[in-house]
């Protein structure tokens, strides 16, 4: 399998037009080396997903899909922001092959979060401080630089003196210092991506980060999608810390897993939810949402797995940020089975009660699990 690389205004700086020129010839030399390689066309972001039909990230999009259709083989989609926007967005991108006279199956080739886009007020403070250090102003450090990574020490945002000659602190490590500067200042949804983090929002971010593990894969195979890669599995050097790093503060958290010295094995939480909606879904061949009358917040799906039981998952719409402190609404739910198992997307076994064909359950913003046995539950 390859990839073209995409993301419009990111990693592409030519044309829609110039795109379509190097997906073909990526393509011809793809297909020339290995006749039976899937090519995927590069991915398709928030920044077109999230956009009107007339932006020029769409454009873009349309253009290409228009031009390369015989040049991709899998369509590829960046499933951030809302989960619950997700099957809007593959129906939309389904839509965009569709003007054209054809579709490709669609593929998730990164999602994962929560991320800044999910929070309005948190993402409007950091707007609204980086427009303000692009301005020129912040406490920026003047004949600074950053800490150079060295056999001493990994990056730490410390600004080392120099000469008044050296260049100034670029804007976007002046907005990450002006951020930190404020940090008691800022609302906890801004607060929680930051280091040093008051440790109760370092534990609700890791518990909103397993509850979208779960809730971005099930929406998106639901829809269809037939592959998803959750991005990314850890830092790509070992120790590096950088806490005025732009991208490290937006993305940097969403790692499953850290480095202890130079050796992969430090799992974050949502690596054990990766593991055991991985376990859980083994087999897996369809998912079907059920539609429940009555409770539009409730999310319910039936996953058909091969030679195993039934396997149900509920969750109910909430606040992504405060939804864990409402109690959730009871639903009596019909299980026809001789046996059920509730257990949550954090690992935690749920007691459920059985009332004849039915069982009682409380579904909250957590997503829950019901089987007719033991689910296995991967913790290490």
């Amino acid at each position: 399998m390859a990839t073209a690389v995409s993301n419009t205004g990111l990693l592409w700086a030519g044309t829609a037009a110039d795109y379509v020129e190097q997906l073909t010839a990526f393509h011809r030399c793809v297909r020339g080396a290995d006749p039976e390689a899937t090519v995927v066309l590069g991915g398709c972001g928030y920044d077109v997903l999230s956009s009107p039909a007339d932006s020029p990230a769409r454009q873009f999009f349309d253009h290409v899909v228009e031009h390369g259709r015989d040049a991709f083989d899998l369509f590829s989609v960046h499933l951030y922001g809302d989960p619950h926007d997700i099957p809007g967005q593959v129906a939309s991108v389904r839509g965009m092959m569709r003007r054209h006279g054809y579709e490709r199956p669609v593929v998730a080739g990164e999602h994962n979060g929560p991320t800044l886009f999910e929070f309005p007020e948190a993402q409007s403070v950091f707007q609204q401080t980086m427009m303000a250090a692009f301005a020129g102003q912040g406490p920026a450090a003047p004949g600074a630089r950053p800490a150079d990574a060295t056999s001493d020490g990994p990056l730490d945002g410390a600004p080392h003196t120099t000469s008044p000659d050296a260049p100034p602190e670029a804007p976007d490590r002046r907005t990450m210092r002006t951020l930190y500067a404020r940090m008691a200042q800022l609302p906890p949804q801004l607060q929680m991506f930051m280091e040093d983090w008051p440790p109760e929002l370092a534990a609700k971010r890791d518990r909103i980060n397993c509850r979208q593990i779960v809730t971005r894969n099930v929406l998106a195979l639901a829809s269809g999608v037939t592959r998803t890669a959750c991005w990314n599995l850890a830092p790509e050097i070992p120790g590096y810390r950088d806490r005025l790093n732009m991208m490290g503060f937006l993305f940097g958290r969403l790692a499953l897993m850290d480095y202890d010295g130079t050796g992969l094995t430090r799992r974050h939480p949502s690596a054990d939810t990766f593991a055991l909606l991985a376990a859980c879904l083994d087999g897996t061949s369809h998912v079907r949402r059920i539609d429940v009358e009555g409770r539009p917040d409730l999310y319910a799906f039936e996953m058909s797995r091969a030679g195993r039981g039934p396997l149900h998952v509920l969750w109910a719409a909430g606040d992504v940020f405060t939804g864990e402190d409402e109690p959730g609404t009871p639903v009596d739910w019909p299980w026809p089975h001789p046996a059920v198992q509730g257990l949550d997307a954090l690992g935690t076994r749920v007691p459920v009660q059985r009332d004849g064909g039915t069982v009682r359950v409380r579904p909250s913003v957590t997503p829950l699990f019901l089987s007719a046995g033991p689910e296995a539950v991967p913790r290490h």
